[in-house]
């Protein structure tokens, strides 16, 4: 029955989000050609077209993250919460399958969004500079990052595997928290949306809060801010890469427990304190 909700979720979000990765990529096209194109030019109007596109272009990327967000809040709200809900809660399904369905397709519609806006991004830096010599840069660009992580003593895919690891899990865990924050908010008659966002920050203060007093704990902290103003020599980059890595095990342990909470917490409240009227 799970693949049936997570076929029933993507097909009920696939045009917005289609829409909307068309538009930002469009944009992206455009903002980049008109520099591309107009390259050189010292006038007012390709100034204005610039400065238009750059306007058009942040506004789609801001727009982007921002219908993200909300669509996850209302699939959820409106579809469980809401009238829908009726529906819903009349199916053959548990609670579990109800939230792991939206937190799966909230989670794969995340990192589209992601990939989207690097392709964005990717798209606008070639246009931009199409008249330099690009092959050129990029191997230049390659082994100064490579170089920078060798002087922390860190194995570059190893590092960005694992930071990749820990921004999933953290996402994971934003999105399983808006989840129970919905779930708080609705227990208020009055004023639930308000409930539900302050809820939200609550939430995800407390989170950092007990993140940053763990890695106080066991000393990575101090690890971390001590080799960022210390020399760099041997010594000091071989404890800002102790630092990274102790402070990404604490941030990934922190997320991972806190998802199972916000996860667990979504759903008793669900089959508990649930009110439709």
């Amino acid at each position: 029955m799970l693949k049936k909700l997570l076929k029933y979720e993507f097909k009920a979000t696939a045009r917005t989000y289609g829409g909307m990765y068309l538009a930002l990529l469009a944009a992206s096209v455009l903002f980049g050609g008109s520099v591309w194109r107009w390259n050189g030019t010292n006038s007012d109007a390709y100034s204005t077209l610039v400065g238009l596109m750059s306007l058009v272009y942040t506004a789609v990327i801001i727009g982007t993250v921002v219908v993200t967000i909300m669509t996850i809040v209302q699939r959820f709200y409106r579809n469980l919460l809401g009238r829908e809900g009726y529906l819903m809660h009349t199916l053959p399904v548990t609670e579990t399958q109800l939230v792991t369905s939206k937190l799966i397709s909230s989670t794969v519609w995340s990192l589209c969004s992601i990939l989207a806006a690097c392709l964005s991004f990717g798209i606008l830096a070639v246009l931009m500079m199409a008249d330099m010599d690009l092959l050129k840069q990029l191997p230049l660009m390659w082994s100064s990052i490579r170089e920078i992580f060798a002087r922390y003593n860190m194995e570059f895919w190893g590092a960005l595997a694992f930071s990749g690891v820990v921004s999933f899990v953290r996402m994971v865990s934003a999105i399983a928290c808006i989840y129970a924050a919905c779930m708080v908010g609705h227990q208020f008659k009055n004023h639930p949306a308000l409930a539900g966002i302050l809820s939200f920050f609550v939430m995800q203060y407390l989170q950092g809060w007990l993140e940053k007093l763990l890695q106080i704990g066991t000393g990575v902290y101090e690890t971390a801010i001590y080799s960022a103003v210390g020399d760099m020599g041997s010594i000091e980059a071989a404890v800002s890469a102790l630092g990274y890595m102790g402070s990404a095990m604490v941030t990934l342990g922190v997320a991972a427990a806190f998802g199972v909470f916000w996860f667990g917490l979504t759903v008793w409240l669900m089959r508990n304190k649930l009110n439709l009227e």
